[in-house]
């Protein structure tokens, strides 16, 4: 057997057709592999992995032209609203289109159909160039000299520190001083460019179409606003063995794609009121949304309705990867200090006059049934940090994500070089470590704000993420994985003793790096999905996009529970609520703690996905030992309006639903509570429209959310040359096959019983996030077969 008949036929067999009935037989079908079609056999294993998509399979050939793939909406939506396209099957039996485009939005089939609707090309002028350049440079030093008067004249232009919305604030803090300036280069070029749009539409007429469509096709490059665009990074001339830190030189021709302070991407145009990024306003009254806080008390209630069948590590693996791969970033003074848009005492929001350009204040109802008994009228809100487009070209705003884009374990060990080397240890490749009387945790944080308290024996840690210490159940991991990380290291020492720092750092990251993505791709994502994409594609734009971590995978909030159960030797210990143990994470310096968290997690259920949510977080997030906190779920719909998601509706349209045509379709009980606050089921925000849809089949999501994630980790394997499974004409650093099988026997707990205490944790049910007992999830000790190891021994030189 050759190489490549073993890696295709030890592929097919990992990813498993989890939706087919289990009467189909095996299939053949042809992928897309850089130009080259390649079959493999679809075995199924039903509802152990993931179907293969169809993002690339060319199904219905006598129906879809040689140079069109019958795809689902979500994956070409360009033309999701093109009626002329024909429609397909794709061979999983889903209705499809025959798609020319791809992913982009604006292809290029799209601006040709607008174009005979009115809409043209938009072709600038040099000299209007210069005109709206020098406006736009005038309007960002009056933006400057505003910031500076309003941060010199007045007090309240600040978040106190110790409040909640301070505790909100501290979720996107920097790790230094060098990373401030970093961002706030490339926010400023961003907001240069936007003002120039601004500047051009007022000049030339420009309609909000023709701006989300990318009809101005100027480069501007070549132009005075050039300087604005981002620089491509520099790229060796052969494509380094293991993967750059920063994400960046992974495509040989986007070598920006994925890396950090680069914009998200898209799956549709924004939805801004002006096109360029002003939020949008209610489609059928053109008057303001409704308050988000409003429309969080009508929708989301405090009900315990727990999930039999997944637990709490589903929620908390996946803020650990959301953490990964998103970071977006609220804007703020130059110093790096927090806005305030509210009033000292919080009753009102701030004049606009005397406010900063990036407020979009929540609006708390006078008679709001929690906020309004603390005569609260004004609940914080910041706007995202934008990042120049990546085309260079005018256009509508894009927020920034801080963190590289890859699934790369970024969360462990930063996305910048400087992080990374802040966090070894320099000896045999471990990172560094806090010796707590034996016991390995994460090292100290020097940052004094970076928990609520940091006296003596108050524990802060520090990890490749700014937002380690947000739950305590989230640093576990953080542990966990940095354990992880230095076991490896010391095995790999031990098997190549002739390996120095450097080489044994590298290769564990990339061990670490292939387990996130086994966990992710094969234990994680199945409980979600049914469908999954496979194969490079060097055409794939790895980037996250904007509408999953805005909205999509913020659905996870609903999942929390609000009081996390703490048990001891077969008894429960304690119940502690929620916002106790938010930044500060001190508790894992109890020698008993840290088993007990991760006992917690793969014992305890989850919340139902839905629009029960945890007073915890609508009630008392980030509350820091205030009588209250910020409402999560007001925060997410307004984050979602700053950042130009469209209403729920278009992304129905987008996964191949029928569109929502009146608020019955809800059904009795939400139609009256969504016609309250919503005017329009054409208004309904897309993380709100996508919690009150049905679950789809035996996931835990309704089909919109499903289709989207899947789309979203599809394009993060497909667009990363260095995921662990792709081979050497791919990956400079592939793994050879008798290390992709000891790879594939990696299971989360697995690393659990390797990094455990031992304490108190003995054993682990097989799958980490399916509830211990069900069948085939029986508890197994920590030694058993059951729980394989990988074996190192395959990496020995």
């Amino acid at each position: 057997m050759t190489y490549r008949q073993y890696l295709l036929l030890t592929l097919s067999l990992t990813w498993i057709a989890n939706s087919l009935p289990a009467h189909i037989p095996a299939k053949r079908m042809t992928i897309s592999h850089i130009g080259h079609p390649r079959s493999f056999d679809v075995v199924d294993y039903h509802r152990h992995g993931f179907t293969p998509a169809p993002h690339a399979v060319k199904t219905y050939r006598d129906i879809c032209s040689h140079d069109a793939e019958c795809l689902l909406p979500v994956q070409c939506p360009a033309h999701v609203h093109d009626d002329s396209l024909m429609k397909c099957k794709t061979l999983l039996g889903r209705v499809g289109i025959c798609c020319s485009s791809g992913q982009n939005h604006t292809g290029f089939q799209l601006l040709l159909n607008e174009k005979g609707r009115g809409h043209q090309l938009v072709h600038v002028d040099f000299q209007v160039l210069g005109d709206v350049t020098r406006r736009s440079r005038i309007e960002l030093s009056e933006l400057h000299l505003r910031e500076m008067r309003i941060l010199t004249n007045s007090r309240a232009a600040l978040v106190p520190l110790g409040t909640a919305s301070y505790g909100h604030f501290r979720n996107s803090r920097l790790h230094n001083v060098h990373d401030l300036i970093d961002v706030m280069n490339v926010a400023n070029r961003a907001i240069e460019i936007a003002l120039a749009t601004r500047a051009f539409k007022d000049r030339k007429g420009i309609t909000n179409q023709q701006l989300e469509y990318g009809m101005i096709c100027q480069d501007l490059r070549p132009t005075p606003l050039g300087a604005a665009c981002p620089s491509p990074p520099m790229c060796p001339p052969v494509a380094p063995h293991f993967r750059k830190i920063d994400g960046s030189c992974n495509n040989i021709n986007n070598p920006s794609w994925g890396a950090p302070l680069t914009p998200y991407s898209r799956l549709l145009p924004p939805l801004y009121h002006d096109g360029i990024w002003t939020p949008r306003i209610s489609e059928d009254q053109g008057q303001p949304l409704s308050s988000p806080r409003l429309i969080s008390t009508t929708l989301f209630s405090d009900e315990d309705i727990p999930n039999s069948e997944y637990t709490l590590m589903l929620m908390q693996y996946g803020q650990f990867l959301s953490h990964d791969i998103t970071q977006s970033l609220d804007t703020s003074f130059a110093n790096g200090s927090a806005i305030s848009c509210c009033s000292e005492d919080g009753s009102e929001e701030i004049p606009h006059e005397f406010r900063h350009f990036a407020c979009f204040p929540i609006i708390i109802p006078r008679k709001d049934p929690f906020f309004g008994t603390y005569k609260q009228g004004c609940m914080n809100f910041v706007r995202s940090v934008l990042a120049p487009r990546s085309d260079c070209t005018l256009g509508y705003a894009q927020q920034m994500n801080k963190v590289s884009h890859y699934i790369d374990g970024s969360a462990i060990y930063g996305s910048s070089a400087d992080q990374t080397r802040a966090l070894r240890s320099f000896d045999n490749g471990k990172l560094k470590v806090f010796d707590d009387f034996g016991r390995q945790l994460l090292p100290l944080s020097e940052d004094p704000e970076a928990c609520l308290t940091t006296e003596q024996g108050s524990a802060c840690f520090t990890a490749g993420d700014t937002r380690t210490n947000q739950m305590v159940s989230l640093t576990v991991l953080h542990t966990l994985f940095m354990r992880e990380h230095n076991r490896i290291a010391n095995e790999l020492a031990q098997i190549n003793p002739h390996w120095g720092d450097e080489r044994i750092f590298l290769e564990a990251r990339k061990i670490v790096t292939a387990e996130l993505q086994v966990i992710t791709y094969n234990e994680y994502l199945p409980t979600l999905l049914d469908s999954y994409s496979y194969d490079y594609d060097q055409r794939v734009e790895p980037s996250v996009i904007n509408e999953f971590a805005s909205a999509v995978f913020r659905f996870g909030h609903s999942m929390v529970d609000g009081i996390l159960k703490i048990y001891g030797k077969r008894k429960l210990e304690a119940a502690i609520d929620i916002p106790e143990i938010m930044f500060h994470p001190a508790r894992l310096r109890k020698q008993e703690f840290y088993d007990q968290m991760l006992t917690t997690m793969t014992t305890d259920s989850i919340q139902d996905v839905d629009n029960a949510m945890s007073d915890a977080l609508t009630k008392y997030m980030f509350r820091a030992g205030n009588p209250f906190g910020v409402d999560l779920a007001a925060i997410n719909i307004q984050r979602g309006r700053d950042h130009g998601l469209r209403p729920y509706n278009d992304y129905r349209e987008l996964v191949g639903q029928e569109r929502i045509k009146s608020f019955e379709e809800f059904g009795p009980e939400l139609s009256a509570r969504l016609r309250s606050v919503y005017a329009s089921v054409d208004d309904v925000d897309l993380w709100v429209g996508g919690l009150l849809e049905p679950k789809y089949g035996d996931s835990v999501l309704g089909l919109t959310f499903r289709d989207i994630i899947a789309e979203q980790f599809s394009r993060l394997k497909k667009g990363d040359k260095y995921f662990f499974e792709h081979d050497p004409t791919i990956n400079p650093g592939y793994f050879i096959p008798e290390q992709l099988v000891e790879l594939r026997k990696v299971a989360l707990s697995r690393i659990i019983c390797d990094n455990r205490d031992g304490i108190l944790l003995v054993r682990q049910a097989p799958n980490a996030f399916r509830k211990p007992g069900l069948p085939g999830n029986e508890y197994v000790d920590c030694t058993s077969p059951a729980l394989p190891h990988m074996n190192l021994l395959y990496w020995q030189d």
